[in-house]
């Protein structure tokens, strides 16, 4: 199946336009905003939900096909980032404290919090096994082989994830950032991260949907 020319390096760019805006966001965003369980945090779970949304959607659609295991095997990585986002869940607890930065929330109070690694580690595992059982690497290299793979959306994701670092402190890049503004820094390119990752799901799912259309059309005639 090949996959046909879609123009959608418009919207693309505008993934790079809110990556270079953070910055200069960061200084006018809402302290609270940036908080744990914030505005900003929120919104994350959201943008993450949307993933393992249109993944089901996508799933149940297609049922069967390297497409639909495709779908199927990121779902559980979309639920474990939105879980991530929300401490597990300890974010639905009253906060331990309140600080500078807000409530501070912790997953060490939650009953089932030994359970949380291996649980992660089984859904991941599951998720490897139907990548390989379907050859789900078979549909990447195809996609890379037509030219439709995401490199432009995953890499300003790769690079916001990085930015993450370096506003969170765990890696030195070089960059002064003032500290009063670190934490929203950090929440708003993990917002772009997160939002350029469904993006390329997105593209990824919309280029197969017009190969499949192109296919039928090709029969039809």
């Amino acid at each position: 199946m090949s996959y046909p020319t879609t123009n959608l390096k418009p919207a693309q760019w505008l993934l790079l336009v809110a990556l270079l805006a953070c910055y200069p966001l960061s200084f006018i965003t809402p302290a609270r905003w940036a908080w744990e369980n914030g505005v900003i945090e929120d919104s994350q779970v959201v943008i993450l939900l949307g993933g393992l949304v249109s993944a089901f959607l996508t799933w149940r659609h297609e049922r069967r096909g390297r497409i639909a295991m495709l779908a199927l095997c990121v779902m559980p990585i979309w639920a474990i980032l939105a879980a991530r986002e929300l401490s597990w869940g300890a974010v639905f607890l009253p906060p331990l404290e309140y600080t500078h930065d807000g409530p501070v929330f912790s997953s060490k109070m939650l009953a089932y919090k030994p359970l949380v690694t291996p649980t992660v580690a089984l859904l991941l595992a599951w998720s490897g096994w139907v990548a390989w059982r379907h050859r789900v690497d078979k549909l990447v290299l195809r996609m890379i082989a037509g030219g439709m793979f995401p490199w432009f959306a995953l890499a300003i994701a790769a690079v916001a994830m990085v930015g993450s670092g370096c506003a969170e402190g765990h890696l030195s890049c070089g960059l002064v950032i003032v500290p009063e503004h670190e934490e929203a820094l950090e929440e708003l390119v993990e917002l772009v991260a997160y939002g350029s990752i469904v993006f390329a799901q997105a593209l990824i799912f919309r280029a197969h949907a017009a190969a499949v259309s192109a296919v039928r059309l090709a029969q039809a005639h």
